[in-house]
């Protein structure tokens, strides 16, 4: 015989589980706004039917119909769109970090084409300029004054050198300033990460939560830090079974359950940087992520490394390189090519110095014309500065030849640049052509791969959040679903106790 009250069971289950699923519904559409926030919905099943064991067998069925039952509240989430979107993010961030910084090496390096602040007076209007004060120079080599408009020119290049140079220099320790900042932020996330892991422990050991029913609000904040991590490099997740997920980190276990590892940061004496995991000291920037891509352009020296703290990647390193090249090569042919002594056959026994390395000490600036010459020092030399008819062997002759050969070597004569492992051969105009396209093609190909992969990773958000995200349309239809449901157990409420009352009164009545 079924239980009397077995129908008031029902209606009342089913009026409690209508009532919770209206109140997520509310807490969906209120946090439809809210970052990182997940969708949530009742996990709703029937109450089993069952009966007492005794001597005397009872049948089942007199127990079913026994109602509803809310297990918990779950997130609507597909842990398989997380994974592929941290993998592909990781990757999206590292070309969108080494566009970023290749094309502050581009705007750099353009004033050698379009000079300070885009003035035109670049590093090819000055050899122009240097070539063409010789032209005029030459054909009267006795004309003094036109030696000034030489001297000038050649201080021209020498200070763009400088300030291009420094510029790049300055944009390198900005982006080390702002790796270490990225760094701490990643640290600072670890360690989130591990404190939530604790939290949510917890949680699930002492409030009846389950790995499927956890606190949905503490895992959806420890999901925003999860997906933020995945710009610094790439992430792999486990879940553990008391709710709390391991993390690794190019291929580095950095959170276990509520313990954190952090990453160092180290500028080395050679200018380059290092990140390392504090607990091993191994690399922090092995994969993806805006620490590699960091590291990568910081660090890069493409084909002429030489040291295991240098990459291969064209990135500061190989364009200062660069510069440097072109530097050394103009001094060369500056300090190589006028004679300053000759015996009496005719022989170069010295050459005029033109220019030399500047260096500050004393209260003053030196310029010493034997040492090693780059585009940061490099400076015009004392006797060009303090007289610039220096450049004139012999004041009483017309001999112009070494005018000449100097206005070849700077215009059509092409010249062997060599920074160690590459070559190039060319005059000074082809040469700085090169340099700015090949920066160029660097650029196009970090920003054409940052363009690919982030189309990608913009795909997989939209069906993640398709999945997780709230929909207002969806919840509303849901609204009505469980308010609808809500009703008809109050009905079947007020039907059983119709029906109770015939029982109790009415059949008792005539009894």
């Amino acid at each position: 015989m079924r239980p009397t009250f077995m129908g008031y069971e029902s209606s009342k289950t089913a009026m409690f589980a209508s009532q919770k699923a209206l109140d997520i519904v509310g807490h969906n559409l209120s946090n439809m706004s809210s970052e990182g926030y997940t969708r949530q919905r009742t996990d709703q099943v029937a109450v089993e039917a069952y009966s007492y064991k005794n001597r005397v067998s009872v049948d089942s069925m007199n127990y079913n119909g026994l109602g509803t039952s809310v297990n918990g509240v779950s997130q609507v989430r597909d842990q398989r769109l997380d994974f592929a979107f941290r993998s592909i993010y990781s990757e999206t961030s590292y070309y969108n970090k080494s566009n970023d910084m290749l094309a502050d090496i581009e705007g750099v390096l353009s004033e050698i084409d379009i000079g300070v602040e885009g003035n035109g007076y670049g590093l090819s209007w000055g050899i122009k300029q240097m070539y063409s004060a010789l032209e005029d120079f030459a054909s009267n080599v006795n004309v003094g004054g036109d030696t000034s408009i030489f001297a000038e020119s050649v201080n021209n290049v020498t200070t763009l050198l400088n300030h291009i140079s420094r510029t790049l220099s300055d944009a390198s320790k900005t982006y080390k300033m702002e790796l270490q900042s990225s760094v701490d932020d990643a640290n600072t996330m670890l360690t989130k990460v591990a404190d939530l892991n604790k939290q949510i422990s917890e949680m699930l050991s002492s409030n009846g939560y389950t790995n499927q029913h956890g606190p949905n609000e503490l895992i959806d904040k420890r999901n925003v830090l999860l997906d933020q991590l995945s710009s610094f490099g790439k992430l792999v997740v486990s879940n553990n079974t008391d709710g709390s997920v391991n993390v690794t980190m190019n291929g580095h276990l950095c959170v276990e359950g509520k313990n954190a590892d952090k990453i160092n940061y180290h500028e080395n004496t050679n200018g380059t940087v290092t990140l390392a995991w504090k607990a091993d000291g191994t690399p922090a920037d092995t994969d993806y992520g805006t620490l590699k891509a960091s590291t990568d352009v910081l660090n890069g020296r493409g084909n002429n490394i030489s040291s295991g703290t240098e990459t291969t990647v064209r990135g500061f390193q190989y364009y200062e390189d660069y510069l440097d090249t072109f530097a050394g090569k103009l001094a060369d042919i500056l300090n190589n090519t006028l004679p300053e002594t000759m015996d009496s056959n005719g022989n170069i026994l010295a050459y005029k110095k033109l220019v030399g390395e500047s260096d500050y000490s004393n209260g003053k600036i030196n310029v010493y014309t034997d040492k090693y010459v780059t585009a940061e020092n490099i400076a015009i030399s004392d006797d060009l500065v303090q007289d610039p008819s220096y450049i004139i062997y012999d004041k009483n002759s017309s001999e112009n030849a070494y005018m000449i050969e100097l206005l070849g070597k700077l215009s059509i004569n092409k010249q062997t640049f060599s920074n160690g492992v590459e070559t190039f051969t060319g005059t000074f105009q082809d040469y700085v052509a090169d340099y700015v396209g090949r920066l160029g093609n660097d650029v196009q190909y970090a920003n054409s791969r940052y363009e690919s992969c982030n189309k990608y990773s913009e795909q997989l958000l939209k069906e993640r959040d398709g999945i997780s995200g709230v929909s207002e349309t969806e919840e509303t239809m849901n609204m009505l679903t469980h308010n609808k449901a809500f009703q008809a157990a109050a009905k079947l409420m007020t039907t059983m106790d119709d029906l109770l009352d015939v029982i109790v009164n009415q059949i008792g009545a005539l009894g």
